[in-house]
This record gives structure tokens, sequence and C-alpha cells, in this order.
């Protein structure tokens, strides 16, 4: 007895394999579209139908999404890692207001005034804004749009944007901590977005050590030199009412990192500062605090767990000064 297989058979069987496969790719890609629809993994209020409430997840710059939009607050601290440890619970208590932390550590200061735009968007009565300008923000060149990482489709952009970019790891894992919170296995991350560095650089551990500060040669010109980030912010700024009080920091640094006295690096620094002084000019309740200062507080290395993240006793000072600033504007008495 013999048989045979034509080889339009042996085709026909690879077609409906093939077929098979490619109907399984499609529905499984499918049902994981419609989990991110129901769950919304980063809490962006594009999608979700099932009712959960905040975030687990510890990258701020995409648990921003999440705090921005949250209507329970009508003021935000926003910048660097710089602005990590002003408490906003402290805050509240000194103003009055209701403070959301939404620094975005590492992130180019476009990605600041990304979530300040966000936040603004779902808010209709914004009361105080804080910012952390640190010297990334007196740059005189903007970083190329290829080389920042910042999530920016997560800000700006509709449903579509936004959709693209949910089949990642990252966001299946976060509609999965989503999940967790919806059945009541896990609680949401702080409301408010608070998280203090000094958790994994404790006090006395970490700290920068004393050195002659440097020199440099004296600098008589005049800085011509534009600031591209000070320009985007005020163009952010001046959407906003005229009574949304902004206070702008520029926060310490230990004394080793200060610019030179009659340098060339001083002398930006000190246009810099104008520039940003003058987004808060004649904004009510406003002001700009340069904390960059050579004293006692930024000589004693306690004070630092590195060259530019200070710890609690100074951010106590900084938040004095800046609940001072939001009731007496450019008034206000700065002790520091």
């Amino acid at each position: 007895m013999s048989s045979s297989i034509s080889s339009s058979d042996v085709s026909s069987g690879w077609g409906r394999s093939l077929a098979a496969c490619f109907g399984m790719l499609a529905l499984g890609a499918a049902l994981i579209a419609a989990l991110m629809v129901l769950v919304d993994p980063y809490d962006s209020g594009r999608f979700g139908a099932f009712g959960i409430v905040g975030v687990v997840d510890r990258n701020p710059w995409t648990a921003n999404a999440s705090r921005a939009r949250d209507p329970q607050f009508n003021a935000a601290i926003l910048g660097n890692s710089t602005g990590q440890l002003l408490k906003p619970e402290r805050l509240d208590e000194a103003t009055g207001l209701r403070f959301v932390q939404l620094v975005a550590p590492g992130a180019d200061p476009r990605g600041d005034i990304a979530i300040l735009e966000y936040f603004a968007g779902h808010h209709g009565a914004i009361r105080a804004l804080v910012f952390s300008v640190d010297q990334p923000w007196c740059s005189n060149v903007l970083l190329p749009s290829g080389k920042d990482p910042f999530p920016y489709w997560l800000y700006e952009g509709g449903a579509l944007r936004h959709l693209g970019h949910l089949f990642t790891w990252a966001a299946l894992d976060r509609a999965f901590q989503r999940i967790s919170i919806g059945r009541g296995a896990r609680q949401r991350g702080r409301a408010d977005g608070y998280w203090s560095y000094e958790e994994v650089w404790p006090v006395g551990v970490k700290h920068p050590s004393p050195a002659e500060p440097a020199k440099a040669a004296p600098f008589t010109g005049v800085i011509t030199d534009p600031f591209p980030y000070a320009a985007l912010l005020a163009s952010a700024i001046s959407k906003l009412p005229l009574d949304v009080a902004v206070v702008l920091v520029m926060p310490p640094t230990f004394y080793t990192d200060l610019p030179v006295a009659g340098s060339r690096e001083a002398a930006v620094h000190a246009a810099c500062r104008r520039a940003y002084r003058s987004i808060v000019s004649g904004r009510p309740n406003s002001n700009l605090i340069d904390y960059r200062i050579d004293n006692a507080l930024t000589r004693d290395p306690a004070n630092f767990a590195d060259l530019i993240h200070y710890r609690e006793a100074i951010a106590r000072r900084i938040e004095q000064g800046i609940a001072a600033s939001l009731r007496e504007g450019e008034r206000a008495k700065i002790e520091f």
C-alpha cells in the first residue's frame, strides 16, 4: 500500500498554520490593547473604565501624569531633583494651599515645562507654582530633541499618540500595578508625590568634601548669552492668569560648586538670574530667590548629600522663603 502527499496539500497546511499564528498574534495584540484602554496604566485620564485611582509608579517622569491631574491640588512644585526635598505638606501648612510634588529628576527643563502645561490644562484654578531653577536652566543651548528621553507623549498629544506607546513591558508592568491597586492588594503611592532622597543617601553617610575654592581669571566683559529655557518658561507662564503666584528658586549648592566672584561664570549666573527675575517681575505674590551663595549653611558638608543636593535643614529654610514670598512677593524677607 502506498500514499502520496501533493505539494498543494503541504502549501495549504502551511498557509492555515500561518493564518492561525497571525490570527493569535492579532488577538493577543487586541487583548493587550483592550487591557491598556480599560486600565489606563499611567492614570493619564485618556482611558480607563475601572475607576482605579492613583499609581504605584516610582518613576516621577511617568508618575507625574497621575498626580498632575489630581483635582485636590491647586499648587505645584516643579523642576529637577534639586526641588525634591521641598515637602508639600509643610508648604500647605504655611500657605493654606494644597501643593503637589511634580519634580522630574534628571529631565531636561522642557520636560518640566511639559508637566507644567499638563498641570495647567487639568486645573481651572491654580493658586501657586514653585520652580527649582538649577544650573541646567541657565544653559545657553537647548538639548537636541533627538537626545531627550523624556516621555512627552504622556503629557502632550491625543489618545492615538498615547496608545501607540502602551505596547511596552513598562506599560504592561504599570497596568498590573494599577490592577493591584484596584483589587486592594497594593496601596497607591503618596498622592502629593513626595519622596525624600535621604532614604537612599542617609545623613552622615554621604556628603561632599570641603576644598579650597577654585580660582578664575577676572571677567570684565558683557554677557550676551541667550537663555532659551528662560524664554520657554516665560512663554508658558505668560499663558497663566496674573493671579497665579510664581516663586522661582535658584537652589543652593555646596560652596565649592559656586562660581568664583568676578569670573565669567559668576557673570553668567547674574545674567541668568536677571532673565528669570523678569519672568516674575510685576506678578503679585511672586519672587525669585537666589540661594546660590557662600555662607555657613552652604559650607557645612552635613547640609549636603553631594555638591547640588541639599538636606532637610536647608530644605526647611527654602520652604520658609517660599511661604514668605507667596505672602509678600518681592518684599519678602528671606533668611538663609
